[in-house]
């Protein structure tokens, strides 16, 4: 092969994966934005109308709620959009299967709900985790339907129900709110959610199952469906164990505090995956017999990931006083130290980018399994070792965590694709350069505010404005190619559709 050849190879890859990306941005950038101006708004209403107390039990029923729904899909959507080839008798053992599990995990939530609750010291847990059931067993039931939206690539479906759930979550939550039922108005809210979720799924792609199960088929599903399984379930419940714990050691205030922080530093990289992230799965799926391909792909992912979630999450940290008070109110501003501490660790998360893709792609799911049961380990042992300490001691352990499993994990895929270390830091090294700049520049906006004492909204607007300036003067290329390659291609979006229809 001569050397022009492998120059050009990388090329056609990274172009197949942002026309790849494009269908993904097309389909979901506008139902991402309308889940996100809904949810902000939503959010801003209730956190200035409740308590962080409040907050801290929500946050302790969408952890449980997350790992209830692992359980339920049994790893069916991913294991179906693995496969190279879907039979109906696939579809319709794994429907059987998660309509089983779901009503099992339905009633065992609904009586195990006073001894959950005993367990985190909520006593007023019960009632609303109860009001769960029903739409946990709809969402169950919809993982059929989602597997064939993803494996079709109709992201624009996938994303029409988050907007549909989002809508129904802020519009029974505040009605809930303004009839003075400020108990139930955050867990009503999550039961609208999943109901909204799941039925719009399932309108979508409806698929009710015919036959009878086969047993055979439910072995051939069960060596790749219990590895997605287990990795997916140690991911939901190491990435929540801190939730828990920190709501059982501290109480469900600092609770609400460390899950408000959290939130704040996710939400880019929460959104960048969901617009981005999630075409990567089918997309390396596909390229999992070329290691050339794959290797391109995801060095190439890694590299776009890093210089979009890096700079913005040092951004937040340096104006997490001032963000905090203009969006949620003054009650929330002890959250502000916690997540300048956790900004450190979830730099690590941002470059988790594609490592669960590689491993999916490479028919080794079970990877996920060994290194978020690692994580689980060092997140209980890191919360039981520095609680003593309060919320910054837990929060400052938590950092490290996260930053050890990036490495770890970055490790791994980079061994499967044969990566070598010096491809990944040359990917990664201009983010790390955007991220000072912009930090330079929130900093010197801050100080500007300060000077001319300036508040709220105000003060916000001054730090951002520098900070964003830096980032489109070192990141023009990057964002030319996003607007030219990934909004403007056209013909190429096209042929990657068409290549999607025939697999």
């Amino acid at each position: 092969m001569s050397s022009t050849q492998h120059n050009t190879a990388p090329e056609r890859v990274e172009t197949r994966l942002w026309e790849a990306f494009a269908r993904s941005v097309r389909n979901n950038i506008l139902g991402e934005v309308g889940v996100q101006v809904v949810r902000v708004a939503g959010m801003v209403i209730l956190a200035r109308a409740l308590a962080p107390a409040d907050f801290g039990l929500f946050r302790v029923l969408l952890t449980l709620t997350a790992i209830v729904m692992i359980v339920n899909e049994l790893g069916v959507p991913d294991t179906l959009v693995q496969r190279r080839e879907l039979r109906a008798e696939d579809e319709n053992t794994a429907a059987w299967a998660n309509f089983a599990v779901s009503l099992f995990t339905a009633g065992a939530v609904y009586a195990a709900a006073p001894w959950i609750a005993r367990a985190m010291a909520m006593p007023a847990l019960p009632p609303v985790l109860r009001l769960l059931c029903v739409p946990m067993l709809l969402e169950g039931l919809a993982a059929v339907s989602a597997a064939r939206l993803t494996r079709r690539l109709e992201f624009g479906a996938l994303a029409m129900a988050e907007v549909v759930a989002e809508l129904a979550f802020v519009a029974i939550a505040v009605a809930l709110l303004l009839l003075k039922m400020p108990r139930w108005s955050l867990a009503g809210g999550l039961a609208a959610r999943l109901c909204g979720h799941a039925l719009t799924l399932f309108s979508a792609a409806p698929y009710v199952p015919r036959r009878k199960p086969s047993r055979r088929v439910l072995r051939e599903l069960r060596g790749f469906a219990s590895g997605v399984l287990g990795g997916r379930l140690l991911f939901t419940i190491s990435s929540n164990a801190d939730y828990l714990l920190v709501g059982r050691l501290l109480g469900s205030s600092a609770l609400g505090f460390y899950g408000m922080a959290w939130d704040l530093l996710r939400f880019l990289p929460d959104r960048l995956y969901k617009v981005a992230g999630r075409v990567t799965v089918p997309a390396f799926c596909r390229m999992q017999d070329r290691p050339d391909d794959l290797r391109a792909a995801f060095l190439g992912f890694l590299g776009y990931v890093s210089r979009l979630v890096l700079p913005l999450l040092v951004c937040v940290a340096v104006a997490a006083p001032e963000l905090l008070s203009s969006i949620y109110g003054r009650q929330w501003i002890p959250a502000a130290m916690p997540l300048r501490i956790l900004a450190a660790g979830l730099i690590g998360v941002g470059l988790r980018a594609g490592m669960g893709a590689v491993y999916y792609a490479k028919g080794r799911p079970v990877l996920d399994l060994y290194l978020h049961g690692l994580r689980l380990v060092l997140i209980a042992i890191a919360i039981f070792a520095t609680a003593r300490g309060g919320l910054l001691a837990v929060a400052a352990a938590m950092s490290v965590v996260e930053l050890t499993i990036t490495a770890a994990g970055q490790v791994v895929a980079c061994g499967l694709v044969k990566a070598n270390f010096a491809s990944v830091v040359a990917g990664v090294a201009p983010s790390f350069k955007t991220a000072a700049a912009c930090a330079a520049g929130a900093l010197a906006g801050k100080a500007l505010a300060a000077s001319l004492q300036l508040h709220g909204v105000f003060a916000l607007a001054v730090i951002a404005l520098p900070a964003a300036a830096a980032f489109v003067w070192l990141e023009a290329s990057t964002a030319r190619q996003l607007v030219g390659e990934g909004l403007g291609s056209i013909r190429g979006a096209q042929l990657a559709g068409a290549e999607g229809e025939r697999i």
